[in-house]
Order: C-alpha cells, then structure tokens, then sequence
C-alpha cells in the first residue's frame, strides 16, 4: 500500500517543495474509509514484534531502490533494516552500482560494513531516493520527525531527494502529533 503525504505546514512545505513523499506501511495495515481523516486498521490478527514490523516496512520502501540509483541513507532503528536490505540485495546481485549518502556516522558506519559505496551530499548534490523513518504520524498522514541527532543532516538529504521513502511501523501511528518530543537544530552561516 502506498500513501502520498502533502505538506501541512509552511515547514513541511519547504522540505517537500522538490520531494515527493510517500508513506510505506506494512502489509498487515489497510486505511479505513469512512467520514474524516484516515485510519489505519489491522487486517490480521498475526501478533508481530515491533522489530518484525519494522523489518517489513523497511523491506518494503527498499523495493524504490534501483540499480544505478544515488540512496539517501537515514537514520534510526527502523531505517537500520533498510540499509541492512539495500546491502543483502546488493550482495546478491540484484542492486547494482549504488551509491549510499548517509545522514549519520551510525549509517555510515553499517553501510560501509556492509560494502555499500558511499559518498558525501557535497560529491552527490542530487539523490534519486532517500529512505529515512518518522518518530509520529496522525490519521491525516502529518509526520514528525526529529528526536534522534541526525536531525539536520536528514533534511539536507532529504531535501536534496527527488523522491523521499518515509518508512513506518504501527508504533508510530499516533491519534495527534506531539507526543514525541522532537529536537530543534540551529544553523549558522558565517
């Protein structure tokens, strides 16, 4: 299932102005069609660990990923079994000649374990897909992101994607936003 998020505010507005983002959730997950915003229910009763859930929706947003593609690497748990797939693809034989911009010294630590070839945003200007999770999403498909360190770093990359790969589990579906607390960076340009 695929669900396009829009900006709701002048801030996602100017991270997605040359993103399109799209939401990857798991297959136990269908929207609920109704009167109002959108609801996620459970179509299986299958008791998943939220690793295994992750796992999947990882999986799922790495099936964007081509051969030849420039990937930005987020950061994060769940975005850890994303790189862990685009390099067992790779292994494999079935992704070839990627590069891998990491937002963090953790990504680029596994995606160089991993033999994934990596580069800077400054040697990779453009990225065809950048692959990163959400701390929160509401019904109306409203995203937060911000509570890890890499804060910064991800949106630079993100923003420099022509295509954003958002993945989510069900622990981070939420009712209203702000019940994570997401952190500020400043940057400053002497």
């Amino acid at each position: 299932m695929t669900l396009t998020l829009t900006a709701r505010t002048a801030t996602h507005a100017a991270l997605l102005q040359s993103s399109r983002v799209t939401l990857r959730l798991p297959a136990p997950f269908r929207p609920v069609r109704g009167p109002g915003p959108v609801r996620m229910a459970k179509s299986t009763t299958v008791a998943l660990s939220q690793d295994e859930l992750k796992k999947q929706a990882a999986h799922r947003a790495v099936e964007y990923a081509k051969s030849g593609m420039v990937l930005g690497l987020g950061t994060g748990s769940t975005t850890a079994f994303a790189i862990d797939r685009i390099g067992e693809l790779m292994k494999n034989g079935e992704l070839k000649d990627i590069i891998g911009v990491p937002t963090s010294i953790k990504s680029y630590e596994q995606a160089s374990a991993l033999g994934i070839p990596l580069a800077t945003l400054d040697e990779q200007p453009e990225i065809d897909l950048a692959i990163d999770g959400a701390d929160e999403v509401d019904p109306k498909l409203n995203v937060v992101k911000g509570r890890g360190g890499a804060l910064l770093r991800e949106k630079l990359v993100e923003q420099a994607s022509k295509k954003f790969v958002c993945i989510v589990d069900e622990s981070k579906l939420v009712e209203g936003l702000g019940g994570s607390k997401a952190n500020s960076e400043l940057l400053f340009s002497t």
